[in-house]
């Protein structure tokens, strides 16, 4: 017997074959520029005078001699007359009878002064500028 088959086979070796196609993607990027920016920084400067008034206390000391003798309950004490400050200074001397003299003072006067201060010093600043520019 004869193979049925047989015939069908033959054709399909005959028959011709179809590639298929395939698709392929690829993705990439670019960059572009729209605008830029530039900045530009500046600095100024601008000479101050600067003025104060400056107040200062001077002190004139002077020694007053006094020799003058205290009793045993005669202490001056330290004491502001107006604008001078009197410091009494004590010795105590060796006699046959002990006694308290007033050796000297010490007056302290005080002064004050004001002076004008004037001295040019340089400030700076500095200021930023952006602008926008097309490619």
């Amino acid at each position: 017997m004869g193979n049925k088959n047989a015939p069908q086979a033959e054709q399909a070796e005959r028959a011709e074959i179809m590639p298929l196609a395939e698709e392929e993607v690829t993705l990439s990027k670019q960059r572009e520029v729209d605008s830029r920016l530039r900045l530009e920084r500046t600095t100024h400067s601008v000479d101050k005078l600067l003025e104060a008034e400056l107040t200062r206390d001077e002190v004139h000391i002077e020694h007053v001699a006094k020799n003058q003798l205290l009793t045993s309950d005669d202490s001056p004490q330290v004491r502001q007359e107006g604008e001078v400050l009197i410091i009494p200074v004590i010795e105590e001397q060796v006699e046959i009878i002990r006694r308290k003299v007033l050796k000297e003072e010490i007056h302290i006067h005080k002064r004050t002064k004001t002076e004008l201060f004037r001295e040019s010093v340089t400030l700076r600043n500095q200021e930023v500028t952006i602008t926008k520019e097309k490619p």
